[in-house]
């Protein structure tokens, strides 16, 4: 889903339109009357006074469990935020600094959004600067659309090699320079009603496994491949049909949300929004045992919001094969998923990112 921003959003925002950018798309996680039933505890929430504050493991500074190679915490899970941009003198800076201190931690995973345009390379300086130290890892959704001219790019035209030569090799070697671990996810949500006209999912697929092969082609080892749709398990078919396969694929990705009040639908739990496509894809051929990440994920406001956020290690004990999970720090109302917005939020989002279950810190 896709939702009302400033750096990488808001040039997306601006040719995919005021619907898609306020989330009201039918491609969000399916209901939560879909799937098994939830585990002992993962009801509803208790109302928000109710919320238990763990103590925070002392000096939590990230995920604190050794990684494999391609980034996988063998204990808690990475945590991490997309945040819109804000704008100075110097361009657009996202102000991740400011959250990890209201929070208390550093995030493990920062997020970003980027075109397909030649010379739109990435990271940026700022985000490149923020993961130098090695403790933080960069996150891009690397999008099949130009916003100079406004537009979107053909499947075919990416998996016939058109664009190598001005944004795909460059890219690569533009990474592969950058020395530090990168996930790269391409089209995000890319079974999103409003990315159609892109191609078929056969061409989809396509796309993808040429750009893997261009990077392989060209000694890049340090990115890791996500695979990120809605998570809508209504898509089934077209999820199937638009694997690239296990060998092109490290993580896979989906984009579950609380809407509540945004769709007039009932306040789910974190477990009850996470669970459907969690299921589903613990049964899917190839997919199964790859890890799991929340490319994007939220709640809306309301009196439960602390509760939801702070819920979320709880959910996470029953849903072991999420290793990542980015909070989508974004929208308007009613759509509204900034922690900025509402103080109850970014108090349960500190809580859960300080939990002892989450950072991987031992008792």
């Amino acid at each position: 889903m896709k939702h009302h921003l400033h750096s990488r959003r808001s040039r997306l925002a601006a040719w995919l339109g005021a619907t898609l950018a306020c989330g009201l798309v039918a491609s969000a996680a399916a209901p939560a009357t879909v799937g098994a039933a939830v585990p002992s505890g993962q009801g509803r929430p208790p109302v928000a006074a109710a919320v238990h504050h763990p103590a925070a493991p002392a000096k939590a500074s990230g995920n604190v469990c050794h990684k494999n190679k391609i980034d996988v915490p063998k204990c808690g899970v990475l945590w991490g935020l997309y945040e819109p941009g804000v704008k100075t003198p110097l361009g657009y800076r996202a102000p991740y600094r400011t959250i990890e201190k209201a929070i208390g931690r550093r995030l493990d995973l920062l997020k970003t959004y980027v075109d397909w345009a030649p010379g739109d390379g990435f990271p940026s300086a700022t985000l490149a600067s923020l993961a130098r130290s090695g403790k933080r890892v960069l996150d891009v959704s690397w999008n099949a659309v130009t916003y100079h001219p406004r537009g979107k790019v053909s499947y075919a035209s990416i998996a016939s090699g058109e664009w190598d030569k001005s944004v795909i090799l460059p890219e690569a070697r533009r990474l592969k320079a950058f020395h530090r671990k990168i996930f790269v996810d391409f089209d995000h949500e890319f079974d999103n009603k409003q990315q159609a006209g892109k191609g078929t999912p056969a061409q989809y697929v396509a796309a993808y496994r040429h750009i893997h092969h261009v990077f392989a082609a060209a000694g890049v080892k340090n990115v890791i491949w996500a695979w990120v749709s809605t998570g809508d398990i209504y898509h089934a078919a077209q999820l199937k049909a638009s694997y690239p396969g296990r060998k092109y694929v490290n993580w896979i990705g989906y984009d579950p949300y609380n809407w509540a009040s945004c769709r007039s639908q009932h306040w789910d739990t974190p477990y009850q929004t996470f669970h459907p496509f969690y299921r589903w894809v613990s049964h899917q051929p190839g997919m199964k045992h790859k890890p799991l990440m929340l490319g994007e994920y939220g709640s809306v406001p309301g009196p439960l919001v602390e509760s939801w956020f702070s819920h979320i290690p709880r959910a996470l004990k029953h849903l072991h094969r999420i290793k990542a999970l980015m909070e989508f720090s974004s929208g308007s109302p009613p759509c509204d998923f900034r922690l900025s917005s509402s103080p109850a939020a970014m108090a349960g989002f500190a809580i859960a990112a300080n939990s002892r279950f989450v950072t991987g810190v031992r008792h």
